[in-house]
């Protein structure tokens, strides 16, 4: 019986120092691992591209659209900013009702909010887009997150009565919100074949430059500061 005990004693003994060598290994793991700062992450403007394909970049690589092309003209001037893509293809503001909640619970600091354009393709009525675009922005304004309000033109497709009410929708949502309003997403872009892909709505790359050099003052005005 002493024989089963001493047996057991030495193998519970082995097992103990076995914790405790792993132990020691784990902690010099962790001590040689860099350490990432929180507060070096909370430093940064958190920024979102809520939009559709504009947004997105259908018909580029990632790198090219817009989004990532922000973030290195911030980078370039000394800003800490981070620009995150949340463009669908598609998406109308109906869409972006259904997601603004995950937008806020990112926890951005400032959102670039550009739906809209397919509700006008589709014709959708005017009041459900201004509806939905009054929604967005209040959801995100009441989590105290700055929005910088991206304008489109509507095509004539719908009539002149159409496009008029379609584009002062965002002129009217920029003045009861107070918001930072860039007229026109594509301004310098649309209708110019060099700037757009072969389907002459979505920008080539080249032309997602021009967009970034003409809505870098809307985010700066927005309050991003180095």
């Amino acid at each position: 019986m002493y024989k089963y005990l001493i047996i057991f004693l030495v193998l519970l003994l082995g097992f103990i120092f076995y914790i405790i060598f792993m132990q020691r290994i784990n902690q010099g793991v962790s001590d040689a691992a860099p350490q990432v700062s929180k507060d070096s992450d909370e430093s940064k403007y958190n920024i979102i591209a809520f939009g559709d394909s504009l947004t997105a970049g259908l018909g580029v690589e990632l790198s090219n659209a817009y989004p990532a092309k922000l973030e290195s003209a911030l980078n370039d001037l000394g800003i800490d900013a981070k620009v995150i893509n949340m463009g669908i293809s598609g998406d109308t503001t109906y869409g972006g009702v259904e997601r603004v909640d995950f937008v806020i619970s990112s926890k951005p600091d400032i959102v670039l909010l550009g739906l809209g354009a397919n509700d006008m393709l589709q014709g959708l009525p005017l009041q459900d887009t201004k509806k939905n675009l009054d929604t967005i922005i209040k959801k995100l304004r009441e989590n105290d997150i700055q929005v910088v309000l991206l304008g489109m033109n509507a095509s004539i497709n719908n009539g002149l009565q159409y496009k008029k009410d379609f584009e002062k929708i965002y002129e009217d949502l920029a003045d009861k919100y107070d918001l930072v309003l860039m007229p026109f997403m594509l301004e310098d872009i649309a209708l110019k074949r060099e700037l757009n892909q072969s389907d002459g709505i979505h920008p080539t790359s080249a032309g997602y430059d021009i967009m970034v050099k003409n809505m870098l003052p809307y985010v700066l005005e927005s309050g991003v500061k180095r």
